[in-house]
């Protein structure tokens, strides 16, 4: 028996210790970037190659013969002359200071046409000089790791705190949860939506050595690209490039143009995993709390992985902010006995919010339900300084250094278009000098709204899932002022659990998860998430993908579109509505 505990012991430090390696030389790469610049031959029938060199001015090579172009260009500190062939618009060869150099040309891995005509070509890899970095993240990692492990042996808590104690799981039993994986493998049959492509083409990007992030901040601001391949945060792109490797030896038969039935299969199953592990989470929370009856513990889970909105978009559309919602709920859930779980709540809150830096409008909200329960509980005060001091640096080292430093994603990300969104609603206030951003106004009346109408005398459970539907309202809130793409309503799920675990009959169930697809009926009803793109399998062109060919031939294009968003603006409200009486719910209604 001990020989078997000691096996699994070994094997968890070994695992933690390839976790702890990989995110380190992962952030390690970010921080100290490998040696790059990028060809271009968008101009090559003007006689143009330009090359691009991260933090650097293009530069324009100048022909030298009939099919060769040669220039110099900054990099390393010194000085580098590049010379290529081309053969037509293609580049055969490159040379840098005399030395052949490998290319690798973009449009082997992506369709985007910005892209179409770059190449990458490595001048270093930079390997010894990220080392000592990699060290010193490994070691603050695996720290922070074994400090967790050795907390949740104390308290007995064994695998199940990846679903908050695994109570969900035994109630529920393993039929329930393998039907929602059965279910997803079915949907492969439908098509996915338009972000797939560009996301997993990222990825692959990144894993065959081409910094993604230089590429944006070379090529985009220079080619006013507004949408990006990638908007994510270093900690997304890690958290989904891992189980990403398990497609890595199929690469080589990889076609950017074709249909992406591997890598829609791997991403659909690891979003279930994430809403599986999101629900039984929560549902854990609750039955322990008493806040859910057992006997209810099947419907509440069906309608909640089977929540329509947030399936449409894990699943069918596929986007990628399940880990995130997972990890900060998760990170919430844990904090209700802090003592006891202070370092696995720092690691999953701070990887959640890591991943996207729009997380930040929801930290107020998390921030002030902590220094609640920080006030409240005098014993576990020290507890709770420790727990500040992990999330604090996790969340400084993987999402706020790598943007204060001049790395390449800072300067990827300086001027992203899409965060324009925050200030297109704007009105004059007194004098046109001065606008009302009407976002703006938005978060801050949800957060003082909550603030100020908190009762702070609940127990802890209820002021934990006050916090989790206010996540959800402050979404909505920023949503439906900004136009936000669809991934980031899935901070609602956890909210559509309580919902759903409110309702008082099926019917009632129903009826608040069905209509939740309204919310995203811009994307649904339009070429970019049509609801019947499948017919693409059949050759025919999909329904709303026709019907908004017919609106453009009749110049009603705008119409349709301020129609449809209309409509989700409106559906918006309406749950925004619902989930703040959740919040301003007495704690009576909590129980059973």
């Amino acid at each position: 028996m001990r020989e078997g505990v000691k096996f699994r012991s070994h094997v968890s430090l070994i695992l933690l210790a390839i976790l702890s390696l990989y995110f380190a030389y992962f952030f390690a790469s970010l921080y100290v970037p490998s040696a790059q610049f990028f060809l271009d031959t968008d101009g090559i029938a003007k006689q143009k190659v330009v090359v691009f060199v991260y933090d650097k001015e293009p530069v324009v090579l100048l022909p030298e013969g009939a099919d060769g172009f040669v220039g110099v260009i900054q990099s390393g500190g010194g000085e580098k002359r590049v010379s290529v062939r081309v053969d037509g618009d293609s580049i055969t060869s490159c040379a840098v200071d005399g030395e052949e150099k490998t290319l690798q040309a973009l449009r082997r891995y992506t369709t985007s046409a910005y892209y179409a005509g770059t190449y990458c070509v490595c001048l270093e890899s930079r390997v010894k000089q990220r080392l000592p970095l990699t060290l010193v993240l490994f070691c603050f990692l695996f720290g922070l790791f074994r400090l967790a492990v050795r907390e949740n042996r104390k308290s007995g808590g064994g695998y199940g705190i990846f679903t908050y104690s695994g109570r969900a799981v035994s109630v529920l039993g393993r039929k329930p949860i393998l039907l929602s994986f059965f279910v997803t493998a079915a949907s492969i049959l439908i098509a996915y939506g338009c972000d797939l492509p560009v996301i997993s083409d990222s990825i692959i990007l990144w894993q065959k050595g081409i910094d993604i992030f230089q590429l944006f901040a070379c090529i985009n601001p220079y080619k006013n690209v507004e949408l990006y391949l990638w908007q994510y945060e270093g900690m997304m792109l890690a958290g989904y490039g891992l189980p990403s490797y398990l497609l890595y030896p199929t690469l080589g038969g990889f076609q950017p143009g074709a249909y992406h039935w591997l890598q829609s299969f791997l991403y659909k199953m690891l979003n279930m995993l994430l809403i599986n592990g999101t629900v039984l989470s929560l549902m854990s929370f609750l039955l322990e709390r008493g806040f859910l009856r057992k006997e209810r513990a099947r419907e509440v889970y069906y309608f909640s992985v089977f929540n329509p909105l947030c399936f449409w978009i894990a699943i069918i559309f596929i986007q990628f902010d399940m880990l995130p919602v997972y990890c900060t709920l998760l990170g919430l859930l844990l904090l209700s006995d802090v003592q006891k779980n202070k370092w696995s709540a720092a690691l999953f809150l701070g990887f959640g919010v890591a991943c996207k830096v729009t997380y930040l409008m929801l930290l107020p909200s998390m921030a002030f339900l902590m220094l609640t329960l920080f006030v409240r509980d005098r014993k576990a005060r020290k507890d709770w300084l420790l727990f500040g001091l992990g999330f604090g640096l996790l969340l400084f080292v993987f999402l706020l250094l790598p943007r204060i430093l001049h790395t390449p994603l800072h300067l990827a990300y300086r001027d992203l278009p899409q965060t324009k969104r925050l200030w297109r609603l704007a009105f004059p206030l007194v004098s046109t000098e001065i606008r009302t951003y009407a976002a703006i106004v938005g978060l801050v009346i949800a957060f003082l709204w909550s603030v100020l109408h908190w009762d702070t005398k609940a127990a802890m459970p209820i002021q934990i899932l006050r916090t989790v539907l206010m996540l959800a309202v402050i979404m909505f809130t920023f949503s439906s002022l900004t136009l936000s793409t669809p991934s980031f309503y899935l901070v609602s799920l956890p909210a559509f659990v309580l919902l759903t675990r409110q309702s008082r009959n099926r019917y009632e169930c129903v009826l608040k998860s069905l209509l939740s697809l309204l919310v995203v009926t811009q994307f649904l009803l339009r070429p970019e998430g049509d609801i019947t793109a499948t017919l693409w399998f059949f050759g025919k062109t999909p329904v709303f993908t026709r019907v908004l060919q017919a609106v453009e031939a009749s110049g009603k294009a705008l119409w349709w579109k301020s129609f449809l968003y209309s409509v989700s603006y409106g559906a918006m409200l309406v749950y925004l509505k619902l989930f703040w009486d959740l919040v301003c719910k007495p704690v009576e209604s909590w129980q059973g």
